[in-house]
Formats: structure tokens, sequence, C-alpha cells
């Protein structure tokens, strides 16, 4: 009975979809062959069997239809390559918009990339140049440039100098700021006329040098001196290596000696971080050093061998050796210290000393220290400037003859490559000077600055007058110690600031 009422059941709901089929102008069923390409679930490529031996098509198993990660693993049959397919099958590739900039390549990644930079650009993108950084124009900062965490510039001062509001320039804090000229001094060196070497006809042991006025600018590196009464005299008489070399000294012609190798006489004031050391009982300056502080003075370590820390004393603010100007200021040592890894009777590295004096130094337009930079800095002012100036008296070690003022000389940095096949030098020298004119330091007057200045007219340190191979020989160079080695040991000692890092 149950049977039957199903059955009735059945027909009649058959019979009511009948009807409304035949009262409605739109079917509800579809043909044959579009019923069967709906229902049916496609074939995998590689079926049977064979499926899980034979390698996949990429193209009918992830791109037809959905797959997961072990259908493509199946398609590279290697789980590196099948990773890097999957990320960008998940997610898209974030690599299409190309954006690593400066020839970085990108890396696509999980909702993200990697972009690998060519040296010289850092950043998300690329988009630093690092090279533009501080290497160019300074980074645009007047003194110090660095970079913080994010590789950004940050510009800093030496000390004595504070960050303008500008974030860039310095301005000094006090009266005498270091490696600055006094005003007094600057304003009369602008007005002067200056006598330069115009042409320089060089011949085997003999050079003639004719000159010319003309007006004294800004643009010159010093602003240097009247030789209108002061006449070149033919080549100099050899002098055997020597190691307290000293400035050339530019004598008159009737000076027997001939000592001459291109230097010209410094105006008071010109040089005032300048230093004498003068032995006490024979009243004669032996070696020159350079002001760092009011109570600092830097040299070098062979001056102090035979010396003899009770036996002289510093003088500040001197030009004429045989005239009390006035300007000098004599000073007690209270402390040296010579580098510890100097040894006189091995080599000439580390020929660098510091002097700690008793009493602090009065600064004047006559007594002025010198600035201190960084380690990259130093290293990047010294190779980068087209010349820099060493200064003494010229005097032989303990007597002799002399240049009774201070003397001064442009010298040209020289690469190390090329030093070397004159001289052996180490990485904590350098050269400086001429391979063929008759420009350089000489004997008497080690331990004296090697100076280069930073536009606009802010003067550092670069060096120490160390040693050399007899006095402006041809195809030799004067070798000085090369300061940039020696700032963290500087600053450690004297406490002196050159910036964030040094």
């Amino acid at each position: 009975m149950e049977k039957i009422s199903l059955l009735t059941l059945i027909n009649g709901v058959f019979i009511l979809i009948s009807n409304i089929c035949l009262t409605s102008s739109v079917s509800v069923f579809v043909s044959r062959q579009t019923a069967q390409s709906v229902l049916s679930r496609q074939k995998r490529f590689n079926k049977g069997g064979l499926e899980e031996v034979l390698r996949d098509n990429l193209e009918r198993e992830c791109l037809e239809e959905k797959c997961n990660f072990e259908e493509m693993r199946e398609v590279f049959e290697n789980v590196e390559q099948t990773r890097e397919f999957w990320i960008g099958y998940v997610d898209g590739d974030q690599c299409l918009s190309s954006p690593c900039q400066n020839g970085g390549t990108c890396k696509d990644g999980l909702s993200s990339y990697i972009c690998w930079c060519p040296i010289g650009f850092i950043g998300k993108n690329c988009e630093i140049e690092l090279v533009r950084q501080c290497d160019v124009n300074n980074g645009g900062c007047m003194q110090f440039c660095e970079l913080d965490k994010e590789q950004a510039v940050v510009c800093n001062c030496a000390d004595g100098y504070d960050l303008s509001a500008d974030e860039r320039s310095c301005e000094p804090r006090d009266h005498y700021p270091c490696g600055r000229l006094g005003k007094n001094i600057a304003n009369t060196l602008a007005t002067r006329t200056l006598i330069t070497e115009e042409t320089v006809i060089q011949t085997q042991g003999i050079e003639h040098m004719n000159v010319t006025e003309k007006n004294l600018t800004t643009a010159n590196s010093t602003n240097t001196t009247d030789l209108s009464n002061v006449t070149i005299s033919p080549t100099p008489r050899d002098n055997h290596w020597d190691f307290f070399p000293t400035l050339p000294t530019v004598k008159e012609e009737t000076n027997t000696d001939q000592r001459i190798v291109g230097g010209l006489e410094a105006k008071p004031g010109e040089i005032p971080w300048q230093v004498a050391l003068v032995h006490k009982k024979k009243n004669l300056v032996f070696c020159g050093g350079s002001l760092l502080s009011d109570v600092w003075v830097i040299t070098a370590a062979h001056c102090l061998v035979d010396g003899g820390i009770g036996k002289f004393f510093v003088r500040l603010g001197e030009h004429n050796v045989e005239v009390d100007e006035e300007k000098e200021s004599d000073h007690e040592i209270d402390e040296h210290h010579m580098h510890p890894n100097y040894q006189s009777q091995q080599s000439h590295n580390h020929d660098i000393a510091l002097l700690k004096l008793k009493t602090p130094v009065t600064f004047s337009d006559y007594i002025i220290p010198i600035c201190l930079g960084p380690k990259t800095f130093t290293e990047n002012l010294l190779k980068s400037a087209t010349i820099s100036l060493v200064s003494g008296w010229g005097r032989t070690r303990y007597g002799g003859l002399e240049s009774d003022k201070l003397q001064k000389v442009e010298v040209p940095y020289v690469d190390r490559t090329e030093c070397k096949g004159s001289d052996k030098i180490s990485r904590f020298m350098f050269c400086a000077g001429f391979l063929t004119t008759r420009k350089d330091s000489c004997q008497g007057d080690s331990g004296g600055p090697h100076a280069t200045r930073l536009n606009p007219d802010t003067w550092f340190l670069t060096g120490i007058i160390s040693w050399g191979d007899e006095c402006a020989k041809e195809g030799k160079y004067g070798i000085y110690t090369r300061v940039s080695r020696y700032i963290n040991w500087i600053t450690n000692m004297t406490g002196i600031r050159v910036g964030t890092s040094g």
C-alpha cells in the first residue's frame, strides 16, 4: 500500500512539472553536451599509475585549474623552484612594477619584495646613492659629513664650532676658533699683493725663477709674501739624509750655503698654530709642532728621542727667531706621550707624539690652534686637496745655517703607489712634494704641520713632517706622518672632539 502511494506522489509531481514547462516559453534543460562539460571534472595531465612518476604540465596543473603546493611540486620536481613559483602564484609578482632603482635586482616575496642593490646604493628600493652622500660636495656640510643609521646625511663641526640652524653650517663658538686666522691678520693679508712664481725654467741642476706681481685673491691657498728683494740661487749643496727635516729656506744670493728649496716667508700670524721646540741652553729651534688646543701640542716622536723633555720648552707666536716681537708665549711641558708603537731604532712608523703644557695658552691673532677632523674626513681632505702647506724655520738640529723667519711651502699629495717607487713607506705615512721641482721640506724642523685648507677658510692638520732622503732631491719626496691614522689615539689622549665619530 505504501509503495502505491509513493508512486502516485512521484507521478503527480512529474505531471505538475510537465504542465509548468508546457506553459513556459523558456526551457529549464540544457543540451547533453553542455551539461556534460559542466558536470565532468577535467582529468589531470598525468593520470593512472604513472601520475606520481611522470613530470607534470604546469599549464594544465596550475593555470587551467587551482592547484596546491604539492601538485606544484610535482610539476617542478624541485622544492626551491616550487617555492619561488608559489610566492608569485599565491599573491602575484611584487616585482612586476619594477620597484628597484639604479639597476637593483628585484626578488619577489610573499606580499613583499627585496631589492638587491649594486655597489654604492642602499635603501628599500636602492634609491640612496652612498657616493653622493658625503663624497660629493661633502654632503652639503660645511665641515664634517657623516651618515646616521638610516644612511642619511648628518653634518657636524670641529671642536670650538656649533652647528647652525640650517644643520649644514658651522658657527665659531669663540673669538679664536681652530683653523681660522685672526680677523685682523686675514684682513691684512687680503689687501696685500702676492709675488708668485710665473715660470720655472728647469735644467739639470739649475733652476731660474721669473716672478710677476698680481692681486691676491681668496682663492690662493696661502696669502703669501713679497719676494721683491729675494733672488733664487743655483742648485743647493747636497745634504745627506738627516732625521730632522725642515722647511726650505729663502736666502739672499749672498748665502754661501745656498740651501734653497722653494720656500717663501710667512707673514706674522699667517700660520698661528705653528709651534717651535726650543733648546733651553742653546736657545735654538730644533723641531716644530702644531697647537691643537690651549694645552696640547702635537709633534714628531723622533724629536723627543734625544731632545730630553727637561731640555726644551714650547714657544708659540714665534715668527723671527732673532727678534723679540712681544707676541711670543713660552710654556713648560707637563706631560709627553710618544705613540706606544713608535720604535726609533726599527722604522719610521708611528712618528707622532703629544705634549701637554703646564699652563694654558692665551689665544691671540698670532696663537690659534689648528683643527682636527674625523679619520675619514681627514683622509679624504688630504687626498682631494690640490696642495697643502708645510712650515718651519729651516734649521738643522742644534745649529747650522737657518732661516730667521718662519718659512712655508706648498706641496701636493703624492699617491702611495708612485711614492713607493722612490721611497719605502708604510700605510702610516704619505708622500708630498715634487718629483723634479725643488720644493720640499728639509733638515731640522721635523714635527711641523702639514696643513690642508677646507674651503672657505678653515685649516685642518693632515700630516706631520717626519723624514726624507736629502732635501728636494730629484726623484724623492718628503715623507709625512699620516694623521688620519691616529685620530682615535689623539682624541683619547687629549679629549678634543672631532665630530660624533673618529
